[in-house]
């Protein structure tokens, strides 16, 4: 499919690119021989194309087979087979391309080929989306359908065909890629978007640009000097050995993408930057102002959700990463840091009048669904907040931030201790 787009993108009469479906006349029973049908269909459209050619200009450049999973009862035809007969059904998806105006031999064409595929066949149009015509040969829900003995039959007679088959022009634009070493990949261009390219395929080097001028007066040069060399059969026998390549250094610093907030490195749940053959001492590509922009987006979103400062959560995670603490010692440090955590309400209800249970069936429809997903959920109307709290908001008591301070003081004086044993 990547193929098939770069090649279209760089021809200048896509435009002209039509696309037909063409099918075989009857369809096949589940056990039947939908190997041979197949291959007679294939077979049709390879003759029709060396025709359309020769007589109308028409190049074809692919070719890809379907086939359709339906009841005699679904397709029709219970009066010719047993209602609940499964059938196949093969069809191909055709690219073509009419080389010159052949507006007034069109009738002519369609007439010609109705005639010769012996078959339904419809012409839809100008390519408008490839992906409605390289795709799966069957339908995801038809296989799942399948039986277990129907799907190996299927495996049986589609083993080895080939299913999607490039022609022509695409055809031999694929061979010069596979001649130069190449492959067509979508590659990342930054912002999410990505561009197809072709590009060397992994430990292939280039080809060298040959002087036709310099390889001409080589061989003369060669012809001229009559050398002989006494070589002896070790020699003669190194001198068939191709001298072997060394394999290229794969490219650094490749940026994957970005995750999903998550806890791995700190108490702290951030986002990760995935590189793939990460190095420091060598730049990023063209990914780099992307790293910049999550980076920026990550701290954005770690202030918003009132995240401890950064020094305080490298800190923490220093001491995860050197082991040098327990885990509990790990999770106060982290509880120790200061952030808010964001609520509703400043403060939390206490009391036996702060809150009371709202029956059942003063709920409305929409909240007692949500309410349904809770086994044992109860919904709770809060008490009128106090106006003494509008003049002072204390999200943290006394006695807590009391406890804190002297957990850090603690945390601090033990990082001063280790920092000590190791200069030592």
């Amino acid at each position: 499919m990547n193929g098939l787009k770069l090649f279209m993108a760089g021809h200048r009469n896509t435009k002209y690119f039509r696309y037909a479906v063409m099918t075989c006349a009857e369809p096949v029973p589940s056990g039947g021989d939908l190997r041979g049908a197949i291959q007679e269909l294939s077979r049709r459209i390879s003759k029709w194309a060396h025709k359309a050619q020769k007589k109308y200009g028409i190049k074809t450049l692919f070719r890809g087979i379907e086939f359709t999973r339906r009841t005699a009862t679904e397709r029709g035809m219970a009066d010719r087979y047993e209602p609940d007969t499964i059938l196949y059904h093969v069809h191909a998806n055709v690219i073509y391309w009419p080389t010159r105006n052949i507006d007034k031999q069109w009738p002519e064409f369609l007439t010609y080929t109705h005639g010769f595929m012996d078959a339904e066949w419809k012409d839809n149009g100008k390519v408008e989306k490839v992906e409605e015509i390289v795709k799966y040969c069957s339908k995801p829900t038809d296989t799942l359908a399948a039986s277990d003995d129907e799907l190996v039959w299927l495996y049986e007679a589609t083993r080895r065909l080939k299913i999607c088959q490039p022609l022509g022009d695409f055809k031999a634009w694929l061979k010069e890629l596979e001649k130069l070493g190449e492959k067509v990949v979508r590659v990342h261009v930054g912002h999410g978007d990505g561009r197809l390219r072709r590009v060397l395929k992994r430990g292939r080097k280039p080809p060298e640009l040959v002087d036709e001028w310099l390889e001409k007066k080589k061989a003369e040069q060669e012809a001229s000097d009559v050398v002989t060399n006494a070589v002896t059969e070790k020699d003669a026998a190194r001198a068939d050995i191709a001298p072997k390549i060394p394999r290229e250094t794969p490219p650094s610093n490749i940026v994957l993408g970005l995750t999903l907030p998550q806890w791995r490195h700190t108490p702290w749940a951030e986002p990760l930057i995935m590189v793939q053959r990460y190095d420091p001492s060598r730049p990023f590509g063209e990914g780099s102002a992307d790293i910049e922009a999550w980076k920026a987006r990550a701290r954005q979103d770690w202030d918003d959700n009132f995240g401890p400062e950064p020094e305080e959560a490298l800190r923490v995670a220093k001491m995860a990463l050197d082991a040098a603490t327990s885990s509990d010692d790990i999770r106060e440090a982290a509880e120790a840091a200061p952030y808010i955590v964001h609520t509703c309400r400043p403060t939390v209800p206490t009391g036996g009048n702060a809150e009371e249970e709202v029956p059942p069936e003063e709920l409305d429809d929409n909240l007692r669904e949500v309410v349904s997903l809770f086994e044992g959920g109860t919904v709770v109307r809060l008490a009128p907040r106090p106006t003494e709290e509008d003049d002072e908001i204390p999200f943290e008591a006394p006695a807590v931030v009391a406890w804190r301070e002297k957990l850090r003081a603690q945390i601090d004086a033990s990082a001063v201790v280790l920092l000590a044993r190791r200069a030592a």
